[in-house]
């Protein structure tokens, strides 16, 4: 496995000092392989050497900048068959003359990890067959296997390292990359380096001619085996992206919630404090319901924003301290429309343009803007329609004083079937009995507080709009 230039450095001394470790690892091994078993067969060495680095200059591409290749197979069958000595030249000669423009250093990581990889390859198939002179065909197979074994760690383990100096995948998110590739290698490829070192000591050196047939099997499969592996790399960062851009979308949304409330309380002192209210209601019924989480989390956003509206309602309706007559009402009652037109408006919110513009409707069809009855409507907005009128009846307006919590109760109660859906106010009723007085009064909470603490759609301060002060 090689990795290919441009890379950002982001430690460049830590890389130089582990290319000379290496190399000084590597010039040790060769230098021990080669007094243990000498070298020889220089014919085949370099026949074998020209298959490994052409195999090496056709690497493919498993992840941006990272390849493989099967320049191992060569070098697998001189560790077999001849021992370290020879694999391990095979290894430095392939990658010292594959130079490619490099740093030194890389250069100097690639050759020095491939002779060692060749160096633990051979005398890993050493172990196995104990210098036998006439290898058995399961011998050789197990020596085949224990070689390839010694050169996948070597090579994983200088690979993965080099990777989590430059700040890349690190030994895990590599393994993850390439077992594919290894899996197929070890199972298919040692058996056929093992036949093919049987067939060397029964009839020679001219057998190894055949060996650019596995080769070029070894090189297409992995071909197969590294277009899968980019295409779940590029499905995993395409998954991964589109989280991050969710997460994102959905953390400036309530940005954009947050500002539109906060612009509407500059106006109207009571809808910020109200919305925070019927958001921490709505949720607790939706949480008696045992809806999901995410249901959860979205009728609590839905509800911080349903009045948001009122944005579109003339200050003097707003702001006036006595009754409404008829124009002011059907004015006041656009609201709901207004709301959906604004929120439809923003990515990612039809669902709750949808539930913001049905929330004054009612289960016997008397409501607005549409007329719906029943299960037409949306339960978020059923459910919001429940916590809004509880808490609008228990807060104090410019125009009446707040009712007492089992007062308004009792207006719940008298409107089940008729206003509201029976169900979502038996599971308030069962939520409001186990609470405090202050929650059952509506003094628990404020709108940045419950924005601030909303379980998915949490702004991080530097997307936070700016809060400007307001004025008397």
């Amino acid at each position: 496995m090689t990795i290919s230039p441009p890379l950002a450095v982001r430690n460049l001394s830590r890389i130089r000092a582990f290319a000379v470790l290496l190399s000084a690892l590597a010039v040790a091994a060769l230098v021990v392989s080669v007094a243990y078993g000498g070298l020889g067969h220089w014919p085949a060495v370099i026949a074998l050497a020209s298959v490994a680095m052409i195999a090496e200059r056709q690497g493919l591409e498993i992840s941006p900048g990272l390849y493989v290749s099967v320049s191992f197979l060569p070098m697998a069958l001189a560790a077999v068959i001849y021992g370290p000595g020879e694999s391990a030249l095979i290894g430095a000669v392939t990658m010292a003359l594959d130079y490619r423009g490099w740093p030194v250093e890389r250069s100097a990581i690639y050759t020095a990890g491939r002779t060692l990889t060749g160096a633990a390859a051979g005398f890993a198939a050493l172990a196995v067959t104990h210098g036998a002179s006439s290898p058995t065909l399961p011998l050789l197979v197990a020596a085949s296997v224990a070689a390839a074994v010694a050169d996948m760690c070597v090579n994983m383990a200088v690979t993965g390292i080099t990777l989590s100096l430059r700040g890349r995948l690190g030994l895990r998110g590599l393994w993850r990359m390439v077992r594919g590739s290894v899996v197929v290698s070890m199972a298919l490829y040692a058996p056929i380096t093992a036949l093919f070192a049987y067939a060397y000591n029964g009839a020679g050196e001219w057998v190894l001619i055949f060996f650019l047939i596995p080769v070029l099997a070894a090189h297409l499969s992995l071909d197969l085996h590294a277009r899968q592996a980019r295409l779940i790399s590029e499905l995993e960062e395409t998954n991964d992206q589109l989280v991050r851009t969710n997460i994102h979308l959905q953390r400036v949304n309530l940005s954009f919630a947050e500002a539109m409330v906060s612009a509407l309380d500059a106006r109207d002192d009571w809808t910020a404090d109200h919305s925070a209210h019927v958001a921490l209601y709505s949720r607790d019924i939706a949480e008696e319901l045992e809806m999901a989480d995410e249901d959860v989390a979205r009728v609590h956003l839905c509800a911080l924003v349903h009045d948001i509206g009122k944005i579109g309602v003339p200050a003097e309706v707003l702001e006036k301290t006595s009754a409404l007559n008829d124009d002011e009402w059907a004015a006041m009652r656009e609201h709901s429309a207004i709301g959906a037109t604004i929120l439809g408006q923003v990515a990612g919110y039809g669902d709750v343009a949808a539930v913001v513009r049905s929330h004054h409707e009612r289960w016997d069809g008397a409501g607005y803007p549409d007329g719906l009855a029943a299960d037409q409507i949306p339960l978020m907005s059923r459910i919001i329609a429940v916590a809004d009128s509880y808490n609008a009846m228990t807060k104090d307006r410019p125009y009446r004083r707040a009712m007492a919590p089992e007062e308004a109760v009792k207006q719940l109660q008298l409107g089940k079937a008729s206003q509201f859906d029976a169900k979502l106010v038996e599971a308030f009723l069962r939520v409001l009995g186990r609470e405090s007085e202050p929650y059952q009064r509506g003094t628990l909470v404020s709108f940045s507080v419950e924005a601030v603490n909303h379980p998915d759609l949490v702004a991080t301060p530097d997307e936070r709009p700016i809060r400007q002060a307001r004025v008397a």
